[in-house]
């Protein structure tokens, strides 16, 4: 396959010919919002959920559900190269309030359980996937799976996935939506 074009929401600017190096990134394949928060109604999203780029808390009563957004790095098999995800995934309480404490911290370094909290395309139930969430001070932290929860994607994340495989899922991100 050619070098992948795409229209960058980060910088606004768009790139050609991207090969998934350093000099030539390709684009992360961000979600905006966590999967609980898109299946909200109108009511349920403006008066029981507050959302940010980077955090989420929605009520429903009794405790909430916490969100943080965090980046997923798929392994090219045989290359130094990732495939980039921004997935979401869900915090228990106490450690949600004590990420947003640090938020500001860059000198903050945790480790939290968590779960997958995105449907990450190929991927049958991925919210079973469960992941611990790696702070990084100011940076996006970092999920990685359980290694003994077998699922696909666990597999993928510890063993790899091709380059075509890489940019058969930025492609097929990048589409636009048709309407049916």
């Amino acid at each position: 396959m050619t070098g992948i074009d795409f229209d960058c929401a980060y910088c606004g600017e768009h790139h050609e010919g991207t090969d998934g190096t350093a000099t030539s990134p390709w684009p992360v394949l961000a979600f905006r919002r966590p999967d609980p928060y898109l299946e909200l109604g109108t009511h349920a999203r403006r008066f029981h959920a507050q959302a940010t780029d980077d955090l989420c808390v929605i009520h429903h009563g009794g405790r909430p559900d916490c969100f943080v957004r965090v980046i997923l790095s798929m392994p090219i098999i045989g290359e130094a190269v990732t495939l980039e995800y921004g997935p979401w995934a869900g915090l228990s309480g106490v450690s949600y309030e004590d990420y947003v404490e640090h938020y500001d911290d860059p000198d903050h370094r945790e480790h939290y359980s968590g779960q997958l909290a995105t449907a990450i395309p190929g991927y049958p139930n991925p919210f079973a996937v469960p992941v611990q969430v790696i702070t990084r001070g100011m940076s996006r932290p970092l999920i990685v799976p359980d290694s003994t929860f077998g699922h696909p994607l666990v597999r993928d994340f510890y063993d790899g996935i091709t380059r075509r495989e890489a940019e058969l899922r930025i492609r097929s991100t990048l589409l636009p939506a048709i309407d049916l």
